[in-house]
């Protein structure tokens, strides 16, 4: 296992009990690239429910978030499915924490939304999250410093866009008045 991911493990301590789940996380690890670095790293369940529609796909497999973007991987008999998100593709990161005391991350996308299941308490749960906001924004911003300026046209309708779709989010109630405006705001300040 690599040395990064078992530092994330004991950080957040998890705790894999069987073989197989161990032997689980090596093999997903053999699709991360050698220049980035494991921030956090759980077998655990994933929901992804697809922007616009009704559908929702559920999975158990290896979730990792890098310095880069969060990697998932699941394997169901014979069946791999993998996914990756690059961090600047991330629009906001919430954490909540059901009845049963199940915690989730949601990572909110342009055309989907991710819930992990990630912890049992909240103050776990609530050091996982902050875990992952610190990576996405630390991304982005690095990104943004190195990047050239585009050009205010080029970059007008894509912001345009983002907007759009966050206010049709926020109108189905899957983020708040406060969050739309939060980052509408964030948004703007691109122009």
């Amino acid at each position: 296992m690599r040395e990064d991911t078992q530092k994330a493990i004991k950080k957040f301590n998890i705790l894999f009990i069987f073989r197989h789940l161990k032997e689980a996380i090596e093999d997903a690890e053999k699709m991360l690239e050698e220049n980035e670095t494991v921030l956090f790293a759980e077998i655990t369940n994933l929901s992804v429910t697809y922007i616009g529609t009704n559908k929702t796909e559920k999975f158990i497999g290896v979730i990792f978030l890098t310095d880069k973007r969060i990697f998932f991987k699941s394997r169901s008999l014979k069946v791999v499915t993998s996914e990756s998100i690059p961090l600047n593709d991330v629009i906001s990161v919430h954490c909540t924490l059901n009845k049963l005391a199940n915690g989730h991350i949601e990572i909110q996308c342009p055309t989907k939304i991710y819930s992990i299941e990630v912890a049992s308490r909240l103050e776990e749960l609530h050091q996982i999250n902050q875990e992952f906001e610190t990576a996405v924004n630390n991304y982005k911003s690095q990104h943004a410093a190195q990047s050239s300026s585009p050009q205010p046209n080029a970059l007008q309708p894509d912001i345009t866009d983002q907007i759009e779709k966050l206010a049709g989010l926020r109108d189905k109630g899957i983020i708040t008045e406060e969050e739309f405006q939060s980052k509408k705001t964030d948004l703007l300040s691109r122009m």
